[in-house]
């Protein structure tokens, strides 16, 4: 492994820096392409710096497609690529845009061995190695754009490649997925490639290159991303046209904000589910508070009921246990109110126990109606709180409130 020490020569920002942390604060290795087809941390550290006004560039590593490495950030930094998650996270770029070009052998090997030596050097496992898709919030990005499931199994030397045979079947079926063989399967690898999705051999095996490419053109037509081509990829093969946005010239990452502070003590591990699937008694508490079965596997049961659960507390549906979920989870667990619905003072006048309950924190008359003397009160310490003064307990209100 070849890793080029680039720390001191990228350019910087001349009055901003990035912060720092502890090591020990680190719980992610976050992957990312960047979304170009060619690049090199020189010219993504000029963008990041010039064009985005960032202190630096985005990314602790680079990753060549020749397999060399840039090492462009001290572990402790703070760089931006994972918004409210850059202070867990460590990034990772491999230059390429896989959305529509094939990921080489040797720039993987390179960024799996990268990964295998920071698992080491940082106490993390596997479970810990998330694509930028998977952070909080990035559900929408098509980022890195590879199958994070079979770069997990790799790092865990569980890749399997099947030897599988080609079928004189003709026909054209419905549903095509990994192991099918055939006059169709060649079609469709054809098709693939002439939108730039590159499956490898034209050979009419449904390997794992077909399954890659079919997963890159879902991400890029913003479809479900399963590696099968039913009705719905179908239909976006049939009617794809590339997108004339601006390529991006590095994986969009947010400017921190108030938000990120979330993130600043957070000891307890963001759950998901991931291939394979995450185990703890962290997990068996998620599932004994949303109502899941109690095995310590965060399972697709438990990622369902963990929406459910977002759902019904006015949090961001994406079934990951973040810092928001945890801290709603936890004031359950402490009998502290829920917020489920939004107050304000109508005609009929709201009534129930969450308008008793903020009613009890505003040391008013509790009788659960909201009427003008509750209103009243509630603007009273949103002006206190210095919080928008609007008489009306949302999601902002209610956490100040409890």
């Amino acid at each position: 492994m070849k890793i080029n020490d680039k720390r001191n020569s990228l350019t910087k920002h001349k009055s901003k820096t990035y912060r720092t942390r502890s090591i020990s604060e680190i719980k992610n290795i976050a992957i990312h392409h960047s979304a170009t087809t060619s690049g090199s941390a020189e010219a993504f550290a000029r963008y990041h710096v010039n064009q985005l006004d960032w202190p630096g560039i985005a990314y602790h590593y680079v990753v060549n497609k020749d397999g060399s490495i840039d090492f462009c950030h001290d572990h402790k930094v703070i760089s931006y690529h994972v918004g409210n998650s850059n202070r867990r996270s460590i990034g990772i770029c491999m230059v390429g845009d896989f959305r529509s070009q094939m990921l080489e052998k040797v720039q993987k090997e390179a960024t799996l061995e990268l990964v295998k030596k920071l698992l080491n050097e940082l106490n993390l496992t596997v479970d810990d190695v998330w694509g930028h898709v998977e952070f909080p919030g990035y559900s929408w990005k098509p980022c890195p754009s590879i199958s994070m499931e079979q770069f997990r199994a790799s790092l865990m030397d569980g890749e399997v490649t099947p030897v599988e045979a080609v079928s004189s079947d003709s026909n054209h079926r419905e549903i095509l997925t990994r192991g099918d063989s055939g006059a169709d399967v060649k079609e469709l690898q054809e098709k693939l490639k002439d939108l730039g999705y590159d499956p490898g051999p034209i050979d009419g095996i449904y390997g794992p290159l077909t399954v890659d490419a079919v997963e890159r053109f879902q991400r890029s037509a913003r479809i479900g991303v399963d590696g099968v081509v039913g009705p719905e990829t179908r239909h976006a093969l049939s009617n794809y046209k590339p997108s004339s946005n601006q390529i991006e010239h590095g994986a969009p990452s947010d400017e921190p904000d108030e938000r990120e502070e979330q993130f600043s003590g957070e000891g307890r591990r963001l759950l998901r589910f991931i291939k394979p699937m995450i185990r703890g008694d962290d997990d068996k508490e998620v599932q004994e508070k949303v109502g899941a079965l109690a095995d310590g596997i965060f399972g697709p049961e438990t990622e369902k009921r963990v929406m459910e659960f977002q759902r019904n507390n006015n949090l961001t549906v994406d079934g990951i246990v973040g810092p928001l979920t945890w801290k709603a989870l936890d004031r359950k667990n402490n009998n502290q109110p829920l917020y489920t619905r939004l107050l304000s003072l109508q005609n009929p006048m709201m009534r129930g126990d969450d308008v008793k309950n903020v009613q009890k924190a505003l040391n008013i008359q509790a009788d659960g109606i909201y009427g003008p003397i509750t209103e009243n009160a509630v603007r009273n310490f949103q002006r206190k709180e210095g919080i928008n003064i609007d008489g009306i307990v949302g999601p902002q209100t209610w956490d100040r409130l409890f």
